[in-house]
């Protein structure tokens, strides 16, 4: 875990940009690129063992140790990650309710709604014991998505497909959220802290899409094709 360079948020080896800020994790970036290495001389050898299977005699013998080694890794790795999946939930078990709720309130106090969804899903959390938290959860969860979208648009990394249809989406599902979120709930802290995340969101999207307060006002009322021609508007200028 190492703390973001400018808003000094933290941050995990898996984010390379900030979620809050979208300034880049050099650390993270390191790993990632030593990630990509390792990938790459594992295709490397894939396809040596691949081309030395094809003059071998004994290929297909090869062939099936190499597959049998494969999937022990698999394996290996699966349970590696549940075994991380079950601890949480045996340590979130164990944690008195008490001690729950003032984790969940302090990250309501400090308006880290953000790493409180991050901490309601590590520990399996569910709605029906933790409803009013869950919803705020839940319309951050859609906060970091559309952050997520923006910040790997602007950066040029991980995207697959069009980035502007991906953040297109990602602020349509947002907004849909939002609007049912303050249709649908009448608990005056759901709504003061969905106020609060709407706020973060409208300044992320001025800053970082150019959108004006005209067009953040509009936006539940866009599809996202129309947001598309908006965002293409706002950002060529």
């Amino acid at each position: 875990m190492v703390n973001c360079k400018n808003c000094g948020a933290p941050l995990s080896l898996n984010e390379a940009f900030c979620p809050h800020c979208g300034t880049p994790n050099p650390e993270a970036q390191e790993h990632l690129k030593k990630l990509r290495i390792l990938d790459e001389r594992f295709e490397d050898a894939s396809r040596e063992v691949a081309a030395e299977v094809k003059k071998s005699k004994k290929g297909y013998g090869i062939l099936l140790i190499l597959i049998m080694l494969l999937l022990a890794n698999l394996v290996v790795f699966i349970m590696h990650q549940a075994s991380y999946e079950i601890a949480d939930r045996i340590i979130a078990s164990k944690m008195p309710e008490s001690e729950i709720r003032a984790q969940l309130d302090g990250f309501l106090e400090k308006g880290e709604y953000i790493e409180m969804d991050l901490f309601m899903n590590k520990f399996s959390l569910s709605y029906r014991d933790y409803e009013d938290y869950k919803r705020i959860s839940y319309l951050a969860y859609h906060q970091n998505r559309m952050i997520d979208a923006v910040t790997r648009y602007l950066y040029g990394t991980g995207s697959y497909g069009d980035p502007l249809v991906q953040i297109c989406e990602a602020v349509a599902d947002y907004e849909q959220e939002y609007t049912d979120l303050k249709k649908r709930d009448n608990s005056g802290t759901v709504l003061y802290h969905a106020e609060k995340i709407n706020a973060e969101v409208n300044g992320f999207l001025r800053n970082y899409l150019n959108l004006t307060d005209e067009d953040l006002a509009g936006l539940k009322d866009r599809n996202p094709s129309s947001l598309l021609i908006l965002l293409n508007e706002r950002l060529a200028k």
